[in-house]
């Protein structure tokens, strides 16, 4: 492989294409790569981003690791940048591809890096083709198939299809970031809105893109094998998209994992807390210990995904009762809220109806203190109690949601204990 000098403006440059061949198919390859002279024998790093994400979103990490090691930044079929629509991959063949990939580029060994819907594509590569990695760096990865998670892919499918950008970029910034620790991430208002803007912009092949990447993850089955070589997998304490114990999960199937979780930060820790998480990889790549990192913690990922961590508080409101809609039929339920939290809530219906069911749509839930509704998708019911995935589609409703959450008056507060009752390896 033929590597470049790096400078910031060199990631915004036209990327070099590698042409592949599988099944009979040709599928590109768009990638850049850079290494300091000093170090064109050591194991070159290979990063695979997320959703949203471009080779620029990686520049911080990339001057860091760039003093020890070669970077290779690519973008396969439909990820990133790359506008190659390939509706007839399934997840697994992306390992295939990264496999065609290395023996073209003539790569005997890389380390690979996966963010969020990248982390998936690193695992399963590091399966399948063991004495190709060195090490393998996750962040943001899930082996459960859980059934809110499903719902708000779906529901982002739904949305997508139907062209409502705004709802679907609402959804989106609500998944990625939780909104219930704003306080403790620091996630900005503007930040907030810029994501908004960047998802509600997408254009037509960018939408496509996105149909098919989470396609794949909703038909994905699970993984049946897992890496080997040594693994990190970390991830914010308060993700509330891949849940830190859903990461530490994965860990714990790995033969050689580590996992470890990032102070005050969530799905995004790459963004909100930038510094703890370079040199948590950055560390790691260079087999040195993450026990001193400031912003981080290693566990036990045995330990860890026993602990039942709660990462938003639940409220009650004192007013009752309130209304739920079935926009589909014009019926009103009348329901009690036991909890409530930007996430969801419990419901109690006043009369039982059998025709409410986890597959009821276009329920609604009036909040007339907010001043808007609420589509609800019940997850499960027993009885007389419904317990809901609360799904956003208006900003500005969400915001007025957090709002009266945090700020009314006539609300019973029960807020989560912090104190992870595990400590640290």
């Amino acid at each position: 492989m033929q590597f470049s000098t790096f400078s910031a403006n060199a990631l915004r440059d036209a990327p070099h294409i590698q042409l592949l061949n599988f099944r009979g198919q040709t599928y590109k390859v768009e990638y850049q790569a850079f290494c300091e002279p000093a170090n064109l024998g050591k194991t070159p790093v290979v990063f695979l981003g997320g959703a949203f994400q471009s080779f620029v979103s990686f520049k911080s990490e990339v001057e860091q690791v760039l003093s020890t090691h070669p970077v290779i930044l690519a973008d396969f079929p439909s990820q990133g940048n790359n506008d190659q629509l390939a509706p007839e991959l399934s997840l697994p063949d992306y390992a295939s591809l990264i496999h065609l990939f290395c023996l073209a580029q003539q790569l005997p060994k890389v380390m690979m890096l996966g963010i969020s819907y990248g982390s998936a594509m690193a695992t399963l590569f590091a399966a399948a083709y063991p004495d190709y990695v060195e090490r393998l760096l996750l962040s943001g990865i899930t082996c459960f198939r859980r059934d809110s998670l499903i719902t708000l892919l779906e529901d982002s499918l739904a949305q997508l299809a139907a062209g409502d950008m705004n709802a679907f970029a609402t959804t989106a910034v609500c998944n990625l970031i939780n909104h219930s620790r704003l306080q403790e991430t620091e996630v900005s208002t503007t930040y907030r809105r810029l994501l908004y803007r960047q998802i509600a912009r997408l254009n037509d092949n960018e939408r496509q893109r996105y149909a098919q990447n989470t396609q794949r993850l909703l038909d994905f089955p699970g993984f049946t094998d897992y890496p080997q070589c040594p693994t990190l997998i970390a991830t914010g304490e308060y993700d509330n998209f891949t849940l830190p114990s859903e990461n530490a999960a994965v860990a714990s199937q790995c033969a050689n994992a580590t996992f470890a979780v990032i102070n005050n930060a969530d799905h995004l820790s790459q963004f909100e807390r930038k510094e703890t998480t370079t040199s948590l990889f950055h560390r790691f790549m260079c087999g040195q210990s993450l026990h001193h990192v400031a912003g981080a913690q290693v566990f036990d990922p045995h330990s860890y995904i026993r602990v039942e961590q709660r990462l938003q508080g639940r409220q009650r409101p004192l007013e009752q009762p309130y209304r739920l809609l079935d926009c589909h039929t014009g019926k009103e339920h009348i329901v009690r809220i036991q909890n409530i939290n930007f996430a969801g809530c419990e419901l109690e219906l006043t009369q039982a109806d059998l025709s409410l069911t986890e597959n009821t749509s276009g329920l609604r839930l009036e909040l007339p203190e907010t001043g808007h509704q609420y589509t609800v998708h019940i997850l499960e019911r027993q009885r007389k109690t419904l317990r809901c995935l609360i799904i956003q589609h208006n900003l500005k409703a969400a915001d007025a949601l957090l709002n009266y959450l945090q700020t009314h008056l006539l609300m019973v507060r029960d807020t989560p204990d912090d104190s992870l009752q595990v400590q640290p390896a």
